[in-house]
């Protein structure tokens, strides 16, 4: 019986009363099956006394075998799984209003300034700049020496607020009593004041301690979420979102997740937890702004990215009232090992987003374009311009003309990995529409010695010297890489990529079937 399912090749399974076959003809009736079917795990169970005899057989043959029918079964949902999770992965990721330049030198400034101080923990208020920094909100702190000074705060931002000990030798306020909300008057915020000094002195000496921050309280918090980051010595630096506020730790309801994100990508980081379903509303609070916590979810993962110097960063609670989410408290933890450019390894397992190659540029007509590695957002875009393409420059580019442009072929085209690959667009505005217009691609081969390259220019921006730019644009991105050689195969009707070929000292080489082989060497 032959099963088909989503993304499994399918299930095989044959009964035999005991007796009825031997192993060896059990086996060649399977493998007869099996070629009919695309790759299968094939599961048997065989009665009598030969089963071992069997399955050794099956496994000489490489054909899987269990001693379990639940065995089996759990490979089974694990294929599916997987399959599901790589549908799910490479869904198309939404365009965020994201800030991809977002203002650094000034972060860098206040990390430079703690490293002076000796100080590895940065304050509440130096660890809010840097997501204020990357759009996401948060309640602004301001520290107070005194109980007049908190006064004249608390007056001026409105009742009622939060107060919260700052100290670089606390790091969890509650526990040490140093947090006091709801406070609404003057005489409560005096009374609280000198409380959480009395406190804290009761843990750490007086001189560590800086003062305390007053900051706007939220008079309504429906849910509370933790956003972190920390290093693994295996995986580099990791996100983690779930559950927060003080109960973060007993419910343990949270995911993990590798930076860089996309929209996709949070989106599936925040559906592994069991808060996600009640981010949607619960016993009558509006639901939360989901765009708007994908949206935080990938500019923290860009701070991320961008500070390598952060070896832990908790943001904990992200509050959310009135369905918008609001960053209460936040901790940065500055990492030696980055700072003494002692670190061993690389801060990320996954190659991010390579904004060097964003260039601005030039048609010889005077149109501007930028030139940048493609993102997997881009498949729309990639769509519309292979689907307007001509038959003939469809021919040229793929040596035969695609009548579709199915989802999993643009997958393989946008969903890159820019260590071993790499695809730089042509991006030009046509009134208030993007379009692209070029695509450039170069492909490393296994070696990391070599790699192909393939280039197409749409038809109406031909003869404007884009081709040339983006080839000599691999070419600069080869030699980065330290490649001894590119090469390309041409149709030899392609007079105008031979010409461009040629212009930037390639060789040709022809080759069967009306090839050319255009090579350049690079070492």
């Amino acid at each position: 019986v032959c099963q088909k399912d989503s993304g499994v090749d399918g299930i095989l399974c044959i009964y035999t009363p005991q007796g009825a076959a031997t192993p060896d003809e059990l086996a060649q009736a399977i493998s007869e099956k099996a070629d009919r079917l695309c790759k299968p795990t094939i599961t048997a169970w065989i009665g009598g006394k030969r089963l071992e005899e069997g399955r050794q057989i099956f496994l000489q043959n490489n054909i899987p075998s269990y001693e379990t029918p639940e065995e089996a079964v759990k490979t089974y949902v694990c294929m599916y799984n997987y399959s599901r999770n790589l549908e799910l992965l490479y869904e198309t990721p939404a365009e965020l209003p994201v800030d991809q330049a977002p203002p650094k030198n000034n972060l860098k400034a206040i990390i430079q300034k703690s490293v002076k101080a000796g100080r590895a923990v940065l304050s509440e208020e130096e660890s809010k700049k840097f997501l204020f920094n990357y759009g996401i909100p948060v309640a602004k702190p301001m520290v107070a020496r005194n109980a007049d000074a908190a006064l004249r705060m608390a007056r001026e931002i409105e009742y009622p607020v939060v107060l919260k000990i700052v100290s670089p030798d606390i790091s969890h306020k509650t526990d040490v009593g140093g947090v006091s909300v709801g406070i609404d008057s003057d005489q409560k915020l005096k009374e609280e004041f000198d409380k959480i000094i009395q406190s804290a002195r009761a843990h750490v000496d007086k001189d560590r301690i800086q003062g305390i921050s007053v900051q706007k309280m939220l008079r309504k918090i429906d849910y509370e979420i933790i956003l972190g980051t920390k290093k693994d010595k295996d995986f580099g630096s990791l996100i983690l979102f779930g559950m927060g506020g003080v109960e973060a730790e007993i419910f343990r309801d949270f995911s993990i997740g590798l930076p860089p994100l996309n929209q996709t990508l949070a989106r599936r980081l925040m559906e592994e937890t069991k808060v996600y379903r009640i981010l949607q509303g619960y016993r009558g609070r509006p639901p939360a702004d989901m765009r708007q916590l994908e949206q935080i979810l990938v500019s923290f993962s860009n701070l991320i990215v961008d500070f390598p110097e952060i070896a832990e960063m908790d943001v904990n609670p992200l509050a959310i009232s009135g369905g918008q989410a609001c960053a209460l408290d936040a901790r940065i933890v500055l990492d030696s090992d980055v700072l003494e450019g002692t670190s061993p390894r690389p801060d990320l397992v996954i190659t991010p987003y390579p904004t060097r190659y964003v260039i601005p540029w030039k048609l010889v007509d005077g149109t501007p374009v930028i030139l940048r590695p493609i993102k997997p957002e881009d498949e729309p875009l990639e769509y519309e311009m292979l689907t307007t393409l001509s038959k003939e420059t469809l021919r040229q580019r793929f040596f035969q003309v695609i009548k579709e442009i199915p989802h999993e072929m643009l997958v393989r085209f946008c969903n890159i990995d820019y260590d071993r690959e790499m695809a730089i667009v042509a991006e030009v505005e046509e009134g208030e529409q993007r379009r692209i217009i070029g695509i450039g691609r170069l492909i490393i081969e296994a070696d990391l010695k070599s790699a192909e390259f393939a280039v197409v220019v749409h038809d109406d921006y031909q003869g404007r010297r884009l081709g040339y730019k983006l080839l000599d644009t691999l070419i600069g991105i080869a030699q980065e890489k330290n490649l001894d050689k590119i090469y390309g195969v041409i149709l030899n009707e392609n007079k105008r990529m031979l010409q461009v070929c040629e212009e930037l000292g390639f060789t040709k080489k022809p080759l069967e079937q009306g090839l050319v082989q255009a090579e350049l060497a690079l070492a």
